[in-house]
């Protein structure tokens, strides 16, 4: 299959899904046209990470390229990517059904999750309509901008291991070694005490302090996820404003086949009033919850030497007590 970019009918297309803001919830992508760019290129690695040929691999970045073509008009609908790919002049059946099945997993999940999941005809229909271990990888590939990684999307990762169960794929390889996996937010909170900056540092663990972190949920903003797990780990009860990005730490988990990488997305953070976002004092701390052993505040000058988890840590804990 040929580039699409070079259809000639299709570029102008192209140019207009760079106008097309997307829904922070759902990716990180500043733009429909960015998205799809990223998904085209996560579609033909997972492609050729699976051993898939040349043409299965140009047919998942093509894909990626054109799902969402449906946008310029304003509807999210694949039903509008068909069209607008047809009037365009594209008419290759086997990407016209990976268009029209593509995002089959949220509906389904949705069904799933008020207690109607599909039949075992659909899926039997479904499968008969495209090719599932395409389908499969593409899904993953179309989560590379998912703010908790497509592993924590929850659609996704139902959808794969219906699929599995039900036998319509093989094992698949769907980490790649430098896009996380699965995202995680994490919180620095930081006070003045008699003109001392200081952050709370919590302990979880037998030895070495971190900031509280967690998994983001499916459809929730890194920031509000953050400010969640900030609120659950230390027992901070005041109304909290999330600030800027501080960095992001990444590591690998798992081992051999199962490995992967995960990330953790760090954001300053200040108590504020919620009414009016004005500093609120004092700070309300309630009980340690079960599985946080301690939680304490520390100066600049003890977080250089204090025991940590990760010493990778220490520079965001720095860019934190910093300030603006």
């Amino acid at each position: 299959m040929d580039d699409v970019r070079n259809h000639p009918r299709l570029a102008e297309a192209f140019q207009q899904l760079a106008g097309v803001r997307l829904n922070p919830r759902r990716h990180t992508a500043p733009s429909a046209l960015a998205h799809s760019e990223a998904v085209a290129a996560c579609a033909a690695a997972l492609a050729r990470a699976n051993g898939l040929g040349e043409g299965e691999v140009r047919l998942l970045e093509a894909l990626g390229l054109v799902h969402d073509i449906g946008k310029i008009t304003g509807t999210a609908r694949p039903e509008r990517s068909l069209e607008v790919l047809r009037e365009r002049g594209v008419d290759d059946p086997q990407l016209l059904a990976l268009v029209a099945c593509h995002d089959t997993n949220l509906p389904w999940y949705l069904s799933h999750a008020r207690g109607q999941p599909p039949s075992d005809r659909a899926w039997r229909r479904l499968a008969a309509q495209v090719d599932m271990r395409l389908l499969c990888l593409f899904m993953v590939a179309d989560r590379c901008d998912a703010p908790p990684g497509w592993r924590r999307n929850a659609p996704c990762a139902w959808f794969l291991a219906e699929a599995r169960r039900r036998g319509l794929v093989p094992d698949l390889a769907l980490d790649l070694p430098d896009l996380p996996s699965e995202v995680s937010a994490g919180g620095a909170l930081v006070r003045e005490r008699d003109g001392t900056r200081e952050l709370l540092l919590i302990r979880v663990r037998e030895r070495g302090y971190e900031l509280p972190k967690g998994h983001i949920e499916w459809d929730e903003l890194p920031e509000d996820a953050a400010a969640r797990e900030v609120r659950e780990e230390a027992a901070v009860e005041s109304p909290l404003a999330v600030g800027r990005e501080l960095g992001c730490l990444d590591y690998p988990v798992g081992d051999g086949a199962h490995r992967r990488l995960k990330r953790v997305r760090y954001f300053a953070m200040t108590t504020a009033d919620a009414g009016t976002g004005a500093a609120a004092s004092p700070l309300a701390l309630g009980p340690l919850p079960p599985a946080t052993r301690e939680r304490r505040w520390a100066s600049a000058a003890e977080v250089d030497a204090i025991e940590l988890v990760e010493d990778s840590l220490r520079p965001i804990l720095a860019a934190a007590l910093a300030g603006a």
